[in-house]
């Protein structure tokens, strides 16, 4: 787009041109429409010198190998017998608009006699959208986007959708690689526990009998162990209150007991179990894998159920609080009371008149 602009015999834009039926500012403003592209070039700067009367067109600019016109039927000015036109014209390559202070600061020197363009860089003149509805064989439900896009020749309007989309693009792109920073990290509270929890119930010494008792149960290790409590046990086939007995007495001397929760268990360091170590085949020691994360999950599971069980009874307890707090109200009885009221006398009231129909037959009888 044309950025400043040098006239001959002209030093501001409100002078005027002797042999030009236009003044100076109209010259400028038909000066900016001019559509210049340049080829792999930042700047240039053109000249423009006529002297035959009639219109002066964009045409009749001096162009360099490598600076097209798009429009050079475009009218700048028009001149009358004996006037002339010549000027030099300073053409930018640049994005969106700019005006003069944008372009300058109050510090720059200005030459005299150049006159300075507010530049439109942007290649569209007018651009406009619809939507539509739309049909695809059955389905109706779509629409369609039709965008209308006019430039000044410069770009293609095709080129135009696909060099705003790029933008969008890599603008978008941002929002894609986006880095939260945590502002506040929350403390994870490490829970210490006790070494012997993540022993295998075969350090505790026991009877074959309770041993494979609890093994049959998925008991492996004495931290879950502790948490069963002794109901629970003797719901365990083969294991009765002899066997129960060993085992609280074991644990005891441990300072262990049942019906314990141990928070954070099953711990990641869970240490595998000894018999199902196999040292043998690659394939084999994959089975032995799966089956310690099959016994994890299992140990997992059941850690959360009984974390709910206790949360359950835990409400419960509470409902049961505050039912016990609420004051009980007494029962009125006035309604009964007077009812049994009436009744009482309406007995009475039938015993006399009973009395009184007997006391008259009876003096009936002795007139006669």
């Amino acid at each position: 787009a044309p950025v400043a602009v040098e006239i001959e015999g002209v030093l501001h834009e409100y002078a005027t041109i002797p042999g030009v039926q236009e003044d100076v500012i109209d010259i400028l403003l038909n000066l900016k429409n001019v559509a210049f592209k340049l080829h792999d070039r930042q700047e240039v700067t053109l000249e423009l010198n006529k002297k035959t009367p009639g219109p002066v067109l964009a045409g009749d600019i001096a162009l360099e190998h490598d600076v097209e016109i798009m429009n050079p039927d475009l009218v700048i000015a028009n001149l009358a017998a004996g006037g002339s036109l010549k000027m030099r014209i300073k053409v930018a390559l640049g994005r969106g608009y700019q005006s003069v202070n944008m372009r300058t600061s109050p510090d720059t020197e200005r030459v005299v006699g150049q006159l300075l363009l507010d530049a439109s860089f942007s290649p569209v003149k007018k651009i406009a959208y619809q939507v539509e509805n739309a049909r695809v064989e059955k389905r109706t439900d779509l629409d369609r986007l039709i965008i209308n896009i006019e430039t000044n020749g410069t770009l293609d309007p095709e080129e135009a959708i696909r060099a705003c989309a790029t933008i969008l693009q890599h603008q978008l792109a941002t929002f894609v690689e986006l880095k939260a920073e945590e502002l506040f990290k929350p403390e994870t509270k490490e829970v210490k526990m006790n070494p012997l929890l993540k022993r295998p119930i075969d350090d505790l010494e026991l009877t074959v009998r309770s041993t494979n008792c609890l093994k049959g149960e998925d008991i492996f290790y004495v931290g879950e162990l502790v948490q069963c409590t002794e109901s629970e046990l003797l719901q365990t086939p083969n294991l009765g209150k002899k066997s129960l007995n060993e085992i609280k007495s074991v644990l005891s001397g441990r300072s262990l007991s049942l019906g314990m929760l141990v928070d954070g268990w099953p711990p990641d360091d869970l240490p595998p179990l000894p018999e199902l170590s196999i040292k043998d085949a690659d394939l084999e020691n994959m089975v032995v894998v799966d089956e310690d994360k099959r016994l994890k999950a299992k140990l997992k599971a059941r850690q959360e159920k009984r974390q709910n069980v206790k949360k359950e009874s835990k409400i419960e307890k509470e409902e049961i609080s505050i039912e016990a707090e609420k004051p009980v109200k007494p029962v009125k009885t006035k309604k009964a009371e007077k009812t049994v009221e009436i009744e009482e006398k309406e007995v009475v009231k039938t015993k006399e008149a009973a009395k009184t129909k007997s006391k008259t037959k009876k003096s009936k009888a002795e007139k006669a």
